[in-house]
């Protein structure tokens, strides 16, 4: 999602390297490094998988974290996810093309045909939760038949509280609709829900939060303990003057989504708008079937900020432990390089990700790609009609995506 950026804020291997798909799989540790070098993980066909003879938790036709790969309970092979955020949702209760189901199925057909494997949708918990000020009935029901008519079209799906409103019944989100945190009035129902909707589909991912910016302290925009633990947050001016409120830490979300019987993939950002996660090992989240999330955005009025030379320090060094998959990134100038920067150490390290985004230019808007002010650039567009013709940028992620 695109948003006002700080000056802080805001990689193709063909395969992943072949693992013995029945007889088990060489893998690093696992998230917690309790397990050895070569812990093995064995399927057993059945959608069991088991780890030094003990069983890991699992979705139905889904996947289980193994030292940092997500494997596949039907063989025990990585699974990498790749692919692109389909929005409105979370702009509007009817979803606008998602809300039609032949729009929907067209659009989940098109982003199919370029090779993606994932669908990235995001979600409001303002018109989710029947408490909150805009809450919408029928909206439930409507991302859930979203979510179908994708997985009905052969994609894996993110779902992502993208969203929110600090969990103030009265609140009416205005102009930039990011909080720095998710919140415990809101947004504890809300995976509670989500968990129990779609806890027997290994195949919906769920990402908890999708940019946290918890404020605090000397940390700016990267509060680790608020990021893990929650706490009050204070009142702050990031885009206007916004209220105090209770936020919930990671640990608790993820425990929110658990308390249901989900045994789905946890995806988790890290802090400064989702961007950097250099603090995990610090605040690592206990669990399983984690997957830690990096927001790499290139904005050509921080010029110095989330580039290459900083990503190793910043986020990717944790691939080496954890499943990492950017289910945000991209570029505000349709400028190549840095997203082809992005896929190429992305490939090298053999994360997952999710490039912003599957969206048509308005009627009337100029399909000029020169400058940050010309519209398709100013949103990262990766398709010019929603028959899927590639932008500049689109068209990279294309070629990428039918590479593998």
């Amino acid at each position: 999602m695109l948003h006002s950026f700080s000056p802080g804020a805001r990689p193709a291997l063909a395969a992943l390297l072949a693992m013995a798909a029945l007889s088990g799989c060489e893998l690093l540790g696992d998230s917690t490094g309790a397990k050895p070098p070569t812990a093995q993980a064995e399927c057993d066909g059945t959608g069991k998988v088991t780890l030094d003879g003990e069983q890991l938790p699992a979705a139905p036709n889904g996947f289980v974290a193994v030292g940092n790969k997500l494997l596949s309970v039907t063989d025990c092979r990585p699974t990498r996810f790749v692919g692109v955020s389909r929005p409105s949702l979370s702009f509007s209760t009817g979803g606008g093309r998602l809300g039609v189901d032949s729009m929907a199925a067209n659009d989940f057909a098109a982003i199919r045909s370029w090779g993606a494997n994932t669908v990235r949708i995001e979600v409001a918990q303002y018109y989710y939760v029947p408490t909150a000020r805009s809450y919408d009935p029928g909206y439930p029901a409507r991302v859930e038949r979203v979510v179908k008519r994708a997985r009905a079209a052969g994609l894996y799906v993110i779902v992502t509280l993208q969203a929110s409103d600090r969990g103030i019944a009265d609140y009416d989100p205005v102009g930039n609709t990011h909080q720095p945190m998710p919140d415990r009035n809101h947004s504890i129902p809300f995976w509670t829900d989500l968990g129990n909707r779609f806890k027997n589909d290994g195949g919906v991912l769920f990402d908890l939060f999708s940019e946290p910016y918890p404020r605090g302290g000397s940390n700016g925009f990267n509060n680790w303990e608020m990021w893990q633990k929650g706490g009050l947050h204070a009142a702050d001016n990031t885009y206007d003057p916004r209220p105090a409120f209770q936020a919930v830490g990671m640990q608790e979300m993820y425990d929110v989504v658990r308390a249901t019987g989900a045994q789905n993939v946890v995806i988790i950002a890290g802090t400064n708008w989702g961007y950097n996660l250099s603090g995990v090992p610090s605040h690592r989240i206990k669990g399983h079937n984690i997957a830690y999330s990096p927001h790499p955005w290139n904005h050509p009025d921080y010029p110095t900020a989330n580039q290459p030379s900083s990503w190793e320090s910043d986020w990717a060094f944790l691939a080496k432990t954890d499943p990492l998959i950017a289910t945000e990134f991209g570029t505000l100038d349709c400028k190549e390089p840095y997203v082809r920067a992005m896929l190429d150490r992305a490939d090298a390290l053999g994360m997952g990700w999710i490039a912003w985004s599957w969206s048509a230019p308005s009627t009337g808007d100029s399909t000029r790609q020169e400058t940050a002010e010309d519209p398709i650039c100013s949103r990262s567009l990766l398709v010019l009609d929603w028959k899927g013709t590639p932008t500049k940028v689109g068209a990279l992620i294309k070629q990428r995506l039918a590479s593998y």
